[in-house]
């Protein structure tokens, strides 16, 4: 039976924010029984030719995918991408222009954190990535080991968290441009943990926000998610099925940067069965069609 597949749609390697090179991300994955997994790694795609490589080897599917953060207030959007062509041009050149934002973002991170008395040099941080790519856990790491927090809640609480006072935003897209960018490189956007738009507490503009996304181009909505409830991904669910959404889940893996969340896990009883990986790519020979 093809339910019987499970998948899991959103994890992180050393290419962002995770701590596990995709082949050992795809190993584990095989490990917990897993099916099929997207790599969504934090603006890039960097990862996904080893991780597609070690697929083949330990019987794993992975389809390639990006997490894409867009402009949203009160709370953070992120864009999930799956389904895309690596080497799509455009795709690849807007990624680029993300990631050299993302390294002027780093020293200023560093003088705000000099500023309230913590010694830590880039160097250091960049030590931590084991990657592409310098993120706010790298910069945890350093900050737990140095004894300036006990862990890495403090960390971000105290002084990377948006709001924080070393906290500098990075280069964001508008939704419509990361549609837009997903969809021309060959693939579907959906809306990664919903409950960290900050909108629960006003369902109405919660509703109004979803439907707005799908008319811009969104095709999914990460119902399942380790950062939400039961009773908030039945909600989530709700409002996928109203609008025509397909349901993704995904356990946001990033390793040891995050050990509450582990692979395969999207909260309690939570499932993402293969059925929803055909659907999608129905969806997508549908559209090639076109």
């Amino acid at each position: 039976m093809t339910s019987e597949k499970r998948c899991d749609l959103h994890m992180h390697t050393i290419h962002s924010d995770g701590t596990l090179t995709p082949t050992e991300l795809v190993k584990l994955a095989k490990e917990r029984g897993l099916a099929c997994i997207a790599l969504t790694d934090h603006d890039t795609t960097s990862g996904v030719a080893e991780a597609q490589e070690a697929g083949r080897r330990f019987g794993v599917e992975v389809i390639s995918g990006v997490e894409i953060s867009v402009i949203f207030e009160p709370g953070t959007m992120h864009i999930l991408g799956y389904f895309l062509d690596p080497s799509s041009k455009k795709l690849k050149a807007e990624l680029e222009t993300i990631q050299a934002a993302r390294r002027a973002r780093n020293p200023m991170i560093i003088e705000k954190l000099r500023a309230l008395g913590i010694e830590i040099t880039l160097e250091e941080v960049e030590r931590q990535s084991g990657g592409d790519q310098v993120g706010r856990p790298h910069f945890a790491r350093v900050l737990v080991q140095k004894k300036y927090v006990k862990d890495f809640g403090e960390a971000f609480d105290k002084y990377l968290a948006k709001g924080a006072p070393a906290y500098v935003d990075k280069r964001k897209l508008s939704s419509r441009k990361a549609f837009e960018m997903i969809e021309e490189a060959g693939g579907i956007a959906s809306l990664a943990h919903p409950k960290l738009l900050a909108l629960d507490s006003d369902w109405r503009r919660f509703e109004e926000t979803v439907g707005r996304l799908k008319s811009e181009g969104m095709k999914g909505l990460e119902v399942y998610s380790s950062c939400q409830s039961k009773e908030e991904a039945a909600r989530y669910r709700k409002t996928a099925e109203r609008l025509g959404l397909f349901t993704t889940g995904g356990s946001d893996f990033h390793g040891a940067n995050r050990p509450q969340a582990p692979l395969g896990w999207m909260g309690d009883g939570a499932r993402i069965p293969y059925e929803t990986i055909d659907q999608m790519k129905k969806f997508l020979l549908e559209r090639q069609a076109k």
